[in-house]
């Protein structure tokens, strides 16, 4: 694995002999809730805990408001360089995702995806 980031709540697993590429983000949440209420909320209790816990920000952070799902890389993936894996995503077995692709959906085995959102470019011509 290169240089990249790992930003969990649920999971995010990897399979055998992946390549990670530099700069790849692997986000498994959404961050803040998608009704603007509890975002707010949410900015107050970062600023509190920030002061209170000595920087400590996610302290007290509410996570029940917050979508997320696991990332799975199965095994053989090529992911390249600053792509971004968001919440819920599987990439196959033998899969590629071209740099800097945003992928916010499943990727079959043995395929090739690229662009934001990625999308199926190619189908590998593999059978393991």
């Amino acid at each position: 694995m290169g240089n990249s980031s790992i930003i969990c709540k649920s999971s995010v697993s990897f399979g055998n002999d992946i390549l990670v590429a530099w700069g790849v983000v692997f986000y498994d949440h959404d961050s803040h809730s998608l009704d603007y209420r509890f975002r707010d909320q949410d900015v107050k209790q970062t600023y509190i805990d920030y002061v209170n816990e000595k920087g400590n920000y996610l302290k007290n952070k509410n996570w029940n408001v917050v979508n997320s799902l696991p990332i799975v890389i199965e095994d053989h993936a090529w992911i390249r360089a600053e792509s971004m894996i968001l919440k819920g995503v599987t990439i196959g077995k033998g899969a590629i995702v071209g740099a800097r692709s945003v992928v916010t959906k499943d990727v079959p085995p043995f395929t090739v995806v690229a662009g934001n959102p990625a999308k199926v470019v190619k189908v590998l011509d593999i059978q393991q």
